[in-house]
């Protein structure tokens, strides 16, 4: 009886214990990339950057990744951050040296955005699914100074990327290209605004006469110094209305002389009158 307990005892011990994981799991290998901005404004003589992301929420291996510049104008300098460095890898315990820009490793797809973003990596939304943790590769592109205003470029970026088998080696590859398309600006913030007239060829340095946006009371006007300006801009003169004859006030001599003359003859009309008629009594 001691037997069968202690037999059913080892069985549900062993029953209890986890299944050993196969070492051997089937290589799902996930090259998922999301670009930024595709078009570019950059002034010439100075560098704008364009962005690439890569993140790994479908794979189980290690995407080891590569970027190359595989297009660009000429005289345009355009590179890669982070560049080319070697990483030193264990793969089943081999030491295993891998030549690559970056390296994604295998991580979970997010239902929220993430609020803690490890330092070196970026939050990627998915379209769809959710949110994924990923690595940004900037692409830097100076563009020269004798770049014409309004001209454009085109930089392609060649990724390639690769997962190692059991010997270190890289079993798999795959590429895909990214194009940046680059416009040549103006590097001025200031606001200016010129009618270009048939046959002729604007100045791009001439200012004089134009006037920005808000500095209008500030513009110098003929015949005012300097410091005044500002207030002649403001200063404005009453008009002068007609005020209606029932409406004005004060006493005009000129106005009622006929009146004190009419009234003086009547009265001495009225004297004569009244001489007159005691004298005939």
């Amino acid at each position: 009886m001691k037997k069968i307990c202690l037999f059913v005892l080892a069985a549900l011990v062993l029953l209890a214990l986890p299944l050993p994981v196969h070492a051997d799991e089937p290589a799902k290998y996930n090259f998922a990339s999301a670009q930024g901005d595709k078009e570019l404004k950059i002034p010439p003589g100075q560098e704008g950057r364009g962005y690439i992301y890569f993140y790994n929420i479908d794979g189980n291996r290690i995407t080891h990744i590569t970027l190359e510049v595989s297009q660009a104008p000429a005289g345009w300098d355009a590179s890669i951050e982070p560049p080319l460095a070697e990483t030193q890898v264990l793969v089943s315990g081999i030491p295993t040296t891998v030549t690559e820009n970056l390296y994604v490793e295998p991580s979970e797809l997010l239902t929220t955005e993430p609020q803690d973003v490890p330092e070196g990596m970026v939050s990627i939304k998915v379209p769809g699914r959710g949110y994924a943790l990923g690595k940004p590769a900037q692409v830097v592109i100076k563009v020269p100074e004798s770049a014409p205003l309004g001209s454009t470029g085109e930089i392609t970026i060649a990724a390639e990327a690769a997962w190692l088998g059991q010997s270190g080696a890289a079993a798999v590859k795959q590429a895909r290209d990214f194009d940046f398309s680059v416009t040549v600006v103006s590097g001025s913030t200031e606001y200016t605004e010129e009618i270009i007239k048939p046959g002729e060829v604007p100045k791009e340095t001439e200012t004089a006469g134009v006037i920005t946006e808000g500095e209008a009371s500030e513009v110098p006007v003929e015949g005012i110094t300097e410091g005044e300006a500002s207030e002649a801009s403001v200063e404005t003169v009453p008009p002068k209305l007609p005020v209606p004859e029932s409406q004005s006030s004060g006493f005009s001599l000129t106005g009622w002389l006929p009146t004190i003359i009419a009234g003086v003859v009547v009265i001495l009309g009225a004297i004569f009158i009244i001489l007159l008629v005691r004298r005939r009594r």
